[in-house]
């Protein structure tokens, strides 16, 4: 190539010489014309040699159902070997079968017509906790980057339109916390018919905060709240000798000695109140001595305090039921029960909230429900108007402890809602 563009320059030359002598402007400027484009067709080998490398790229890969890193890398266009290097980086840290689905992968690639090479590959499996993999010297490398979580306060809050459990729910309470809440709430509301439309409620936490400013993980329930129907229910978190309770602003203990709804209070509603009722099978009046509860079935059934079981067992238009004696001359009834739990048996001692079995409609029943009784001294009364005093208050250096840990719980509030009225959070 090089003698070919000599000689067509030393031809150029004589021609130039030529043109000169014989004055054609005309073929001296066509000659340079040719020149140029030869030069230009010359050079294009070279520019074409030169292209420049593959860019880099990113996107977030997503891992599916029973998939693992190897299988995702591969589908994605990256060598089995490098896929392989990669799998394993990444396993020093997280083991495959603790891998989920959904879990997503930050990946940054060059494609090219060889295939996909991975230039960084990242992945957040916990939320104080990063895995980075880089390659370095033609090898893929793993790192643990720690997530600095900050301890902080978050309070929830929103107005009741149509039940309480959806009401948190819409205001981004994690559904544990809203149970929790809910457990809580239950020793002094009733969820039935003490909660009306426009009632307003707070929930106030321990969380972890990242670095970008977002709550991360919500831990301990503190403070609940719920104001409805003229009464402001405020319930204190108190931890003593290593257990934790909910105290009202009075230091008294929310855990009554009964329980209103014996059941969890976002899966029921009152079929059938306390007192004179056609009854809906036997198609005449009756007293009805109990309160039913509709609810799916299976749905677990809660002894609604402690005490010991008198008796369970079929029991002819009550199905399946067991009977419980409480202190202070309670005791209450659980009947058309789906199944009765094995350590339910007379003599056995119950604490609150232990389950007994499930709704059902065993017995006289036209549908699942609970039906439920409360007995004080020998005589039924309305269970949803049952009034027990708190079975604990608190007193002496306790009381004093209780009052500086509703202190800080109030101020905590203030300071979290001035927080959020100067940064709109």
């Amino acid at each position: 190539m090089k003698e070919l563009h000599l000689h067509y320059k030393r031809l150029g030359t004589a021609l130039a010489l030529v043109m000169v002598l014989f004055g054609s402007t005309r073929a001296f400027r066509h000659y340079f014309s040719s020149e140029q484009a030869l030069h230009q067709e010359l050079a294009e080998p070279t520019a074409a040699n030169n292209s420049s490398e593959p860019e880099i790229q990113e996107t977030t890969l997503t891992l599916g159902k029973g998939g693992n890193v190897h299988k995702l890398l591969t589908s994605f266009g990256v060598s089995k070997e490098a896929a392989i290097q990669i799998t394993n980086a990444f396993a020093q840290y997280v083991p495959h079968r603790n891998l989920k689905s959904g879990q997503n992968f930050n990946v940054r690639y060059k494609r090219s017509e060889e295939g996909v090479e991975i230039e960084s590959f990242q992945s957040q499996p916990s939320i104080d906790q990063k895995i980075i993999i880089t390659k370095a010297d033609g090898n893929y490398v793993s790192k643990a980057q720690l997530i600095h979580l900050t301890p902080v306060v978050h309070v929830f809050e929103g107005n009741v339109h149509s039940s309480f459990y959806s009401a948190a729910m819409k205001a981004g309470v994690p559904t544990k916390l809203v149970q929790e809440a809910v457990d809580v709430l239950s020793y002094v509301v009733n969820f039935q018919h003490g909660i009306k439309a426009g009632a307003s409620f707070k929930i106030l936490c321990d969380a972890l905060r990242n670095d970008k400013g977002d709550i991360v993980k919500i831990q301990q329930l503190r403070f609940v709240s719920l104001q409805t129907g003229g009464q402001d229910h405020k319930l204190f978190a108190f931890t003593e000798n290593g257990k934790v309770r909910f105290f009202n602003e009075k230091g008294e203990s929310v855990v009554r000695s009964l329980l209103q709804t014996p059941l969890n209070a976002t899966k029921l509603c009152v079929t059938s109140g306390f007192g004179m009722r056609r009854h809906p099978i036997l198609g005449y009046n009756k007293q009805h001595k109990g309160v039913d509860f509709g609810a799916p079935s299976g749905t677990p059934v809660l002894a609604a305090g402690e005490g010991r079981v008198v008796a369970c067992g079929w029991s002819g238009g009550y199905g399946n039921r067991v009977h419980i004696r409480h202190s202070g001359g309670y005791e209450t009834v659980y009947a058309h029960l789906k199944s009765i739990n094995k350590n339910i048996r007379p003599g056995a001692v119950v604490s609150q909230r232990q389950v007994l079995g499930g709704v059902g409609m065993t017995g006289t029943a036209t549908g699942p429900h609970l039906h439920f009784e409360v007995i004080l001294n020998k005589q039924h009364i309305n269970p949803m108007k049952v009034q027990a005093l708190p079975s604990l208050k608190l007193t002496g250096g306790a009381l004093k402890k209780f009052d500086s840990v509703k202190s800080t719980t109030q101020q905590e509030m203030v300071n979290f809602v001035q927080t959020k009225a100067v940064t709109g959070l």
